[in-house]
């Protein structure tokens, strides 16, 4: 249990570090728990249709309100007005949910082999869940923006265990019901937003004092480039499950979905450490004197260099240590998913890496640039992920292992040439 009544440390002390990594352990020991409960309680093909549906579950927060939540996390922590912040947030994302419920009933349409009655319950829940994981976003970016890291790591735990626990054990108690599936993960949804208003309640409680977004925020964070930067983001994240599935069949796929998130946990888990503890440093850095941009610049070369090696070490030693978590930990009937471990492994490596990038040019205020630079490495990525996959599962295997490199050769040449680049339409000149 995390303490969130906790009387917040120094911003500069180390000790920010421990509620951000018992956070990220805790969701790293549920995810463990859920590969055990998963492989053991639901079959290869359900599990994969399971992991179809959990592709179309972020629609909301990284798709239409994407933008908002970067703004939220690039200026919360020196507004002056937080609740005004969160009024015009929250206003702009109640005019989306009409569009939300338009994403999630095409998501609905496009899950295959289910019944009118299952299709029906998948676009409720997608719908519902969407916009309550968005009101959990939003809370926990608050949050980390302002430091309060007691108060996020228990909106995190409770997230964490929700998600691997609920939908796996609804499944097993109802006799194996498709939808108690769909609505473990609703009820998922619904306990970590309920803990992260809980969290957030003294913004919620205040009255704001004027707009804060101002035009050329609006324009930018609210306009279409960080839409299309999520779409991107979206299909990255989603495109090897729906190509494993196309190419190989719904029980490879299944073994994939395993893999990909019993990996997913260990890479993503590494990166939130590291952006937790450093973004709000880095974007008060970001905030200086145009001299600090050569500083900013070398500090994310340096978290990406540790990233990535850390990341390939973590990934080597489970790779040797998988057979013999066959039994113990994974059911033998996903014996064959252990070979797609350090394959999806690397991706998720790719993947986070082109996140620092992203932050680097948020940070130095070249958000218009996150257009190209994001844009290229996606499309790089997908046509070797569309490509490989054609050719085989082996040549999948072997792209998504090099993979990593297109982020260190494409993204961050791309990023440094718009980062240093003189100040004209990629900077936000009348931000607060």
């Amino acid at each position: 249990m995390c303490p969130s009544r906790m009387s917040p440390v120094p911003a500069s002390s180390h000790l920010r570090l421990i509620p951000i990594i018992l956070a990220q352990a805790i969701g790293l020991a549920c995810g463990i728990a859920s590969v055990r409960l998963n492989s053991h309680l639901v079959p290869p093909a359900m599990l994969g249709l399971y992991g179809l549906f959990l592709t179309f579950t972020p629609l909301g927060m990284w798709l239409l309100y994407v933008g908002l939540l970067k703004y939220v996390a690039r200026h919360w922590a020196a507004s002056p007005d937080r609740a005004g912040l969160r009024h015009e947030v929250m206003a702009v994302g109640l005019r989306r949910l009409p569009w939300l419920a338009l994403l999630t009933g095409g998501a609905a349409a496009a899950m295959t082999g289910l019944s009118f009655v299952d299709r029906f319950i998948v676009w409720l829940v997608l719908f519902v869940s969407a916009a309550l994981l968005t009101l959990t976003a939003f809370t926990q970016v608050a949050l980390q923006a302002e430091r309060a890291h007691w108060r996020d790591c228990f909106v995190g735990a409770t997230a964490s265990l929700t998600r691997s626990f609920a939908p796996p054990l609804l499944y097993a108690a109802t006799g194996g019901i498709s939808a108690a599936l769909w609505v473990g993960f609703s009820a998922h949804a619904l306990l970590a937003a309920l803990v992260g208003a809980w969290a957030l309640r003294a913004s919620f409680s205040m009255q704001p004092v004027s707009p804060i977004i101002t035009p050329t925020a609006r324009q930018v964070y609210e306009g279409p480039l960080f839409m299309a930067l999520a779409v991107a983001n979206l299909m990255l994240l989603g495109i090897n499950r729906w190509l494993v599935a196309f190419f190989f069949g719904e029980k490879e796929a299944g073994y994939f979905t395993l893999a990909g998130g019993a990996v997913m946990i260990m890479t993503s888990m590494l990166a939130g450490v590291l952006m937790q503890y450093l973004q709000p440093g880095l974007f008060a850095l970001g905030d200086g004197s145009s001299g600090s941009r050569p500083v900013l610049a070398r500090r994310f070369d340096q978290i990406a260099l540790f990233y990535t090696a850390a990341g390939l070490a973590g990934l080597i030693a489970l790779n040797f240590l998988a057979p013999w978590l066959v039994g113990p930990l994974i059911s033998p009937v996903y014996r064959d998913s252990i070979g797609w471990f350090f394959p999806a492994g690397c991706f998720g490596l790719a993947l986070s890496l082109g996140g620092f990038y992203h932050t680097m040019l948020l940070a130095g205020r070249r958000e218009r640039a996150c257009g190209p630079v994001d844009l290229t490495t996606a499309a790089i990525l997908a046509a070797g992920c569309l490509f490989s996959a054609s050719g085989g599962l082996v040549w999948l295997a072997r792209w998504l292992t090099i993979s990593p490199l297109i982020p260190w050769l494409v993204t961050r040449s791309l990023s440094r040439y718009y980062f240093f680049k003189p100040a004209t339409d990629h900077v936000l000149t009348n931000d607060p």
